[in-house]
Order: structure tokens, then C-alpha cells, then sequence
């Protein structure tokens, strides 16, 4: 996964038709802070930031600190509504741990807003009383046990002017002491008796400054961790709207929280969106574990629901329900389904005969629902074109050849991992998903309601039950195609931090924090989530086995992996694998950046062989096939860089300690828990990769070779293997101005989108990526599912030749040996064989179909020859012989071909042009 791209910072400038952003820190250091901005309507744009300088407007603009100042026409492009985070360096932190949005009148000429620091408030004038304040105030309040409270503050305070009050009763005889900082800023007060965790706390102080007292309400955050907090509060029920067709119960976990009510809506548009905000409301009573509860008589099926919440001081609106299990358009309310009347024709059918024995029987086949029939060489139904229903449409073909749905059945993958399809609605405007000129696509890792499927995919995003049913359909018809569908899950951040529907119900505590009281950042987002914690990890497990009984999916992709703590993806394996004992899990063991959450506690590389039944994506062999994902200059093994040879062999092997591999950082430590592969949504396609590594040494024309040599190599390690879609036929992310795409997520359809006539194009590379997979499931061999059966059975042979990986892997049971041989070399080879009828299964440069004694080994090619007898690894010879036909050639280049010259051997050779020229 990534995201953020640093954009441009713009230095300001002081003309009409400006917007003004004045910003005031109380410390007066505006070092490295900026406003990051961005276009939100008529269309979302990317983010880009810009400087805070001295304020120089007049004093019935000024207000004191710095201001940010942007060209209506030329830096916001028109816009009616803009997006603001106020951040420091290069996200190193946000002033207020939220999006904030900006509505701009087009009939005024300069418009001024008006910031405080640690304020949400946006104020439209100097003076605006529904503004930030500028006066003296707490910065933070926070029991750090349930004695203790540490406060900072923007001023001094003495210690006889603070007080606390509980319940709105004043606890001036539970002071134990207070301690106040060299700069009384800061300070920390002891209580003689413990807190009550069921009531609300306030810290007030009277400034000199303000004639109102200022006041904070005293957060929790720090007892969230505390064995007295999961005593009182750690819930094992149900949560959500539970249905009957009698009545409906809502539970929710708030347990800070003095008042929840219930809001029911026959809509789950608002207003502003067409829709009603009619409601009816109903009081919550507070129970047990922090749990408020209310039972609503009738059926409720199909109605939208949300809740208000007020925590201390602050009462917050229409949050949706993080347990809501479906939603209405942009996610802007949950909704209350009966499942049973979701179901398509046929459901009960569905994963009752599992389509893998091993976990290594599995090949995952990695699709965005956009890509594969946004464009139009899909030759698809126009109203499918990127919705679920394009999924599964059939009898679609481009030029004779299959596309779509029926292209991944021919391919004999095993299931389909498709990007994020929970709701990430603040990602996407489904309002406008028929507009032509709305950039609809996001590869959806900002997620907002986790137990909801995506609108933006289904014919209907206004109605809830719509998108329930289509998926269901999508799985259906995979599975009855032999496919299981595996969902790329995002529980490591949510796409909000502070004003995020977890946040807005419990205060801090689904995130983790820095020790200065930020957000912690190790999903490179704004936040990570805090695993650990009981009702997180309480909710992460629901939430994937809710997904996984309902649509009855075959497999679950964690992202960013390592930010989950080992307990909770155990617990989930074992939960995941008593419903379905051939179950795939697997994710990225790597976070986004630093995380608070111990490495000894990450599942991440170190950990990958504590975990239980749970598999990682195996970057070692991927960056040892074709270089660095973060170099694209930078080549790996089948471009020529021998020294990551033995990167290449842990993936061929499995992951395991193998006597062939002695020595490596075994860190998977299992077959059935290594994913091998050489490319995914993340950075540049394999074609793309390739072309810019080839380029700058001049071998273009060896790419298509070089790419089956990849995917060879892939394909027939132990393990699981894991495609990248179009990969088989060369896909490519090119702009329009000839550049790569490395990191497509918000990139339109016309850089993601899979072009059908590449199959037409590249129907050579195709058929023998195709060829490798059939050989793939042909045979077992290839898919050993113990490490002891591994040692025994696959052995590297030639092992002095450079620039070659060959290995043989033997079938006592069939009394056959397989030969696998890539030739990374730029000149050919002949390599001995030993005596026997050698049958080549696969000759990805030339057109050999026997062998017996030798076989001439063309340069960048890869072989798979099969034999009827069991061979051992002594029976092959050390080293190869340079093939008597490498000339130097004397070359002559065009645009369009390049001829060889040398000592009377003439050759021609097509350079693969990049697409798009």
C-alpha cells in the first residue's frame, strides 16, 4: 500500500481573488508548519503545501500569527470547497488529527478563514464567535492511571485555580497534590482515591486572560491499557443492530460515553444528498461493560440507523455504528439487514466442496472490480463496466479472444484476491459514480465503515442491499467456476483519525499514540490502530469472521500486517480455520513507518514463524528476481545481478531451511505460509519494472523473455504463488506524458485499467505464462506441502554456472523428475543431461519439445523438461558450456528493429516498443 505523494509547495504571494488561511500557535514557532490543501468540489484533487508567512493584512484581517495565502484561479482551479490539514515537515504531525473542509463563495473576490492551534473550529472572520479561541486553554488532560492526571496547557497556571470536577461536582478533597512544570505549562495532579471509570471528569482553570473558566474534559487514554479498564469494560457479546423480524436490538460499546440515542431513518441519503433526514429517535440505556442498548419493536429490514453520542462536554452527531454491516450512499448511515432475503438463487450451494487439499495448491490472482471491464476492449455490458456484475459477466471477447470473467477461468487460478471492497465512502463521491467526468477510482485503503461493502461497485449505491446481493452473486459464480474469492482487508488505520466513527464513540483508545500525544504513524496515513487492545482485537475478529461466514470467502489479505500484534492474528487463525480448515490468510509483514507497537509484538518478518496457519508476502525473492521495488533502475537476477541468487532460491524452496540454501534468514519457516511473487498493485507492473531497468543497458528487445523467466521462476517455487492481473500479458501503468505509474491509487481508469487487446498483442507471452500455470497444476510436485518432502525432493543442480538457477524436483510416486532451468545469462549454454528420453514441457525462447543427452540453452529463457525416472542431484554435472555460436555482434540499430552482424551470422530482433509510442 502507498499513498501520499508530497505534492508542490507554493510560495505565496498577496493578490485579489485569494484565500487567506491565518493560523495561530500560542508559542509563536511556525517552524516547518504548512497547510496542506486540497481540492475537494466539483472534483477532488490531489493535496499539495503551502507556506505559512508573516500576516501582513490589515488589522481587521490580522489575527496575530501567520497566514497561508492561495490563488483562487490558479492553485485552487475554481474550487467551491477546499480540504485543509495544518501539518508539520513532511506529515511529522497534524495540528488537529482530522480532514477539515472549507466552503468558498466564487461571488467573493478574497475570503479569510481563521485557525488556532489544537482548535477544530474554523472561524469565517476575526471576531467570529463560532471560531477557534485564541484565549488561554488546556492542551490536553489525561488520566494516566486512576490516581493521576498530567495536563498540559498554553499558559501558566497556579495551582489554587484548578480544579476537577466529577459529574459536575467538584473534588476539591480527593487533591492529593499537584506538581507543576519550571514553566507551569504543564503539570501533574495525584488524587487520594481512584476515579470512578463510569463517570465524566472535567479540569478547569480560571486564566487570567479569559473571564470564563477554561475547561478540558479529562480523557481515558491513559487507562485504556489497564487491567482495571478491561476489568469493567471488556464485553464478549454482540454488538450492532441484531436482527429479528420482530424487533431490532442496537448495542454499542461507549463506555466513557453519558448519553447514546438512536436515530432510524427510512433513508439512507441525507437531505443535502436528496434523500430525508426524517428520523425517529430512541433513548439508550446504559448497561454493563460500557454497552448502551435499546430494543425497537417491528422489522426493521432495510432502514438506516445511526447514533448520537456525548462524551463529556461534546455531543456527537449521526455516527455510524462501526459494527453497521451495511450502509447507504457514501457511508453516511448504517443500515439494518435480514441476510436471509440477500441471498441469490443457488447460495446454499456455495463452498460446500473446497476447491484446494494444501495450502500450497492455491495460485491467488490479485484484481481491482474496476480494472477488469473499465475499458473498452472488455467488449461487456455498458451498465457492468466496473460494477460487481462485470465481474461475472460472460460470453465477452476481444477479437475472438476470451476477456473478463471468462479470461480468469481459463487462466486455472485458484482464488481471487480482489483490492478493498469495504466501505471506503470519504474516499469516493458514489453520488457521482455516472458522472463521465468524476475520477471514480481508488484502490481503497482508507477505510470507513469496515463491515459494509463499497458502494461505488454496485448498479444502486443509494440502496444498501443492493451491493449485498451482487457480491454474493460474485461469489457464487466464482465458486462455482472453482475460484474462491480472498478480500484484501485494511484493520491497521481507518481512513479518519480523530474524526473517525471509532474516535467519535471512544475517545482514543482504537489508536494507538506517540508519547507527545499524536497519533502514531505506522501506516504512513495518520494513524494505526491498536490491535492489542481487548475491544479492538475483539472487533478485528468479529469483523473478518463476519466477512467470512456471510459471503463465504475463501481468504483474507492483511495490509501492512506488522502493525497487528501476533495474539490477534493467531486468534483469528484459529477462529478463521475451525469455520474452514483451507482457509488463506495471509498479509504485507511490514508497516508503512514507525509504529509504537513493540517489534517483538509486530507480526512482521520476525514473527512470521510464531504465527499460527497465517502466510506473508515474500519480498526476499521478489526484489531478488527483478531489484528493488524502490530503484526502478535497479535489476535483480534475470537482469543480470547474480549476486541475489540465493534470495531466488528461499522462494524457490519454499521458505525453508533447505541444504541447498544453508546459511540463509529463514523467516517463513513453512511452505503453506510463503506468498512468492514478483509484483502487485504496489509499485510499478512487472512490464513496467523491467522496461525501466532494461532501457538504460540497452536490452529492451529481452524483455517479453526476461518477463516469462520471472513469472517461471515464480510459479514453479514451492509455496503460494500470487499474480499480479495482466501480468500475462504484459500489462503496463503508462501516463500520458510516457511515465510509469508506481503508485496508481487515485490514478483514473485509463492508467489502472487492464487493455484486452494486450492479449491480442502479447499472445506469445500469454500462452506460455499460461503453459507454466497448467504445469503448475499438473503437477504435485510443485506443490509439496512439508518441509521434510521439500529436502527430499527438490534439489539445485549446476550449481557452479553462472547466471543459471536450475533445481530438479523429484515424484517417487510417479517415478518422475521435473528439471527447471533459467538461463539469465546473455549468451547460450549447453548443459549436459543425464541419459534418458527427456520430453521439454516448456522452452520459453524457441520451439524444443525433446532432449537427451544435451539441450542448448538460449539466453534469458526458462525450461521445464520431465523425465520417468527419479533422478538425484549427483547425476548432473556442475557447470554448462558456453554454446559455440555466441559472436560479439557488430550492431546496427532503427527505431523499429535491430540487426546483428557478426562473423557471418546475421540476426534480427524485434525491439519491443513501449506502449503507447
Amino acid at each position: 500500500m502507498a499513498f501520499l505523494s508530497v505534492g508542490s509547495v507554493y510560495a505565496a504571494d498577496t493578490v485579489e481573488g485569494k484565500v487567506y488561511l491565518h493560523y495561530y500557535r500560542f508559542d509563536q514557532n511556525y517552524t516547518n508548519w504548512d497547510a496542506w490543501v486540497w481540492q475537494n468540489e466539483p472534483v477532488s484533487g490531489e493535496g499539495s503545501a503551502h507556506q505559512f508567512v508573516d500576516d501582513t493584512t490589515p488589522n481587521e484581517f490580522n489575527f496575530g500569527g501567520k497566514v497561508a495565502i492561495l490563488d483562487k484561479n490558479t492553485q485552487l482551479n475554481g474550487s467551491t470547497k477546499i480540504g485543509i490539514i495544518i501539518r508539520k515537515g513532511n506529515w511529522e504531525q497534524k495540528d488537529v488529527d482530522a480532514d477539515r473542509f472549507i466552503t468558498l463563495d466564487p461571488a467573493k473576490s478574497d475570503e479569510h478563514f481563521y485557525f488556532v492551534e489544537g482548535d477544530f473550529a474554523i472561524g469565517i472572520s476575526l471576531n467570529d464567535p463560532n471560531g477557534p479561541s485564541r484565549y488561554a486553554k488546556f492542551k490536553t488532560a489525561t488520566f494516566t492511571n486512576t490516581t493521576t492526571i498530567s495536563f498540559t496547557t498554553t499558559h501558566e497556571v497556579t495551582a489554587n485555580e484548578l480544579k476537577i470536577m466529577e459529574n459536575n461536582v467538584e473534588l476539591s478533597i480527593n487533591i492529593e497534590g499537584i506538581e507543576l512544570s519550571d514553566d507551569k505549562k504543564s503539570g501533574k495532579i495525584t488524587l487520594a482515591n481512584p476515579i470512578d471509570l463510569g463517570k465524566s471528569y472535567v479540569l478547569s482553570h480560571q486564566f487570567s486572560d479569559n473571564s470564563e473558566q477554561a475547561k478540558i474534559d479529562i480523557s481515558f487514554d491513559g487507562l485504556y491499557n489497564s487491567d482495571e479498564f478491561n476489568d469493567q469494560f471488556a464485553y464478549d457479546g454482540d454488538l450492532g443492530a441484531i436482527y429479528s423480524a420482530s424487533s431490532t436490538t442496537f448495542k454499542v460499546w461507549a463506555p466513557i460515553s453519558t448519553n447514546v440515542v438512536l436515530n432510524v431513518y427510512d433513508s439512507g441519503t441525507p437531505q443535502s444528498l436528496g434523500g430525508s433526514n426524517v428520523k425517529q429517535t430512541y433513548q439508550m440505556i446504559k448497561k454493563d461493560k460500557g454497552i448502551f442498548e435499546v430494543t425497537v419493536a417491528g422489522d426493521l429490514h432495510g432502514k438506516y440507523y445511526t447514533y448520537d453520542v456525548t462524551n463529556g462536554s461534546r455531543i456527537n452527531q449521526d455516527i455510524v455504528d462501526p459494527y453497521a454491516k451495511s450502509v447507504g450512499i457514501n457511508g453516511l448511515r448504517g443500515m439494518i439487514v435480514d441476510f436471509t432475503r440477500t441471498n441469490p438463487e443457488g447460495w446454499n450451494n456455495v463452498n460446500t466442496t473446497p476447491n484446494i487439499t494444501n495450502k500450497t495448491d492455491a495460485i491467488i490472482y490479485e484484481l481491482h472490480v474496476r480494472d477488469l471491464t473499465t475499458h473498452s476492449s472488455w467488449n461487456g455490458t455498458e451498465a457492468n463496466r466496473g460494477k460487481w456484475l462485470g465481474l461475472i459477466e460472460t460470453g465477452t471477447k476481444y477479437e475472438g479472444l476470451s476477456t473478463g470473467f471468462d479470461h480468469i477461468k481459463e487462466l486455472g487460478i485458484t482464488h481471487l484476491q480482489i483490492l478493498p471492497f469495504f466501505d471506503y465512502g470519504n474516499a469516493i463521491d458514489e453520488t457521482k459514480q455516472n458522472d463521465p467526468t468524476y475520477n471514480s477510482f481508488n484502490w481503497g485503503y482508507m477505510p470507513l465503515n469496515f463491515n459494509a461493502i463499497e458502494g461505488n461497485y454496485s448498479a444502486n449505491p443509494y440502496d444498501g442491499l443492493v451491493r449485498i446481493n451482487e457480491l454474493k452473486q460474485v461469489v457464487k459464480a466464482y465458486d462455482e467456476a472453482g475460484i474462491k474469492i480472498n478480500m484484501d482487508v485494511v484493520y491497521n488505520h481507518t481512513g479518519l483519525s480523530a474524526d473517525s466513527n471509532f474516535n467519535l464513540i471512544v475517545p482514543g483508545y482504537y489508536h494507538r499514540f506517540t508519547s507527545t500525544g499524536a497519533y502514531s504513524n505506522g501506516s504512513g496515513t495518520g494513524n494505526e490502530t491498536a490491535s492489542e487492545r481487548y475491544m479492538v482485537r475483539k472487533f478485528i475478529v468479529d469483523s473478518v469472521m463476519f466477512w467470512a461466514e456471510e459471503y463465504k470467502l475463501g481468504g483474507f489479505r492483511f495490509d501492512l500486517m506488522a502493525l497487528h500484534d501476533v495474539e490477534t492474528m493467531n486468534e483469528l487463525s484459529e477462529k478463521l480455520h475451525q469455520l474452514n480448515p483451507n482457509i488463506l490468510i495471509y498479509g504485507e509483514p511490514w508497516t508503512g513507518g514507525t509504529s509504537t507497537l513493540p517489534e517483538s509484538e509486530q507480526a512482521g518478518k520476525q514473527n512470521i514463524v510464531n504465527l499460527d496457519r497465517v502466510g506473508a508476502f515474500n519480498d526476499d525473492t521478489r526484489d531478488g528476481i527483478k531489484g528493488s521495488v524502490f530503484s526502478s533502475w535497479m535489476g535483480g537476477f534475470v537482469q543480470g545481478d547474480f549476486t541475489t541468487k540465493n534470495k531466488v532460491k528461499y522462494g524457490i524452496t519454499g521458505g525453508i531451511s533447505h541444504v541447498d540454501n544453508a546459511g540463509y534468514n529463514v523467516w517463513h519457516g513453512n511452505p503453506g505460509k510463503i506468498i512468492n511473487y514478483v509484483t502487485a498493485h504496489d509499485n510499478n507492473t512487472l512490464h513496467d519494472k523491467l522496461y525501466l531497468s532494461l532501457e538504460p543497458i540497452n536490452r529492451l528487445e529481452d524483455l517479453e523473455k526476461i518477463s516469462l523467466q520471472a513469472h517461471g521462476l515464480i510459479l514453479t517455487s514451492q509455496g503460494i504463488p500470487f499474480i499480479h492481473a495482466g501480468d500475462e500479458f504484459l500489462r503496463s501503468k503508462e501516463l500520458p506524458d510516457g511515465k510509469f505509474d508506481h503508485n496508481s491509487y487515485q490514478s483514473p481508469d485509463s492508467v489502472n485499467q487492464i487493455q484486452w487487446n494486450w492479449k491480442k498483442e502479447y499472445q506469445d507471452h500469454y500462452k506460455k505464462f499460461k503453459k507454466i500455470l497448467d504445469i503448475r497444476n499438473e503437477h504435485a510436485e510443485l506443490r509439496m506441502a512439508s518441509n521434510e518432502t521439500i529436502n527430499q525432493n527438490l534439489r539445485f543442480v549446476f550449481n557452479n554456472q553462472k547466471g543459471v538457477i536450475s533445481y530438479i524436483i523429484k515424484n517417487p510416486n510417479q517415478n518422475t523428475t521435473l528439471l527447471v532451468i533459467a538461463n539469465a545469462n546473455t549468451t547460450d549454454l549447453t548443459a549436459k543431461l543425464p541419459a534418458g528420453n527427456w520430453k521439454v514441457e516448456l522452452d520459453t525462447v524457441g520451439n524444443l519439445t525433446t532432449a537427451s543427452k544435451e539441450i542448448k540453452l538460449e539466453a534469458t529463457g526458462f525450461y521445464i523438461l520431465s523425465i520417468d525416472k527419479v533422478l538425484d542431484h549427483t547425476d548432473f554435472e556442475s557447470t554448462m558450456k558456453e554454446s559455440k555460436n555466441n559472436l560479439v555482434p557488430v550492431v546496427v540499430a532503427s527505431t523499429t528493429s535491430v540487426v546483428a552482424i557478426g562473423l557471418g551470422v546475421v540476426a534480427f530482433f524485434v525491439i519491443k516498443k513501449k506502449k503507447g509510442q
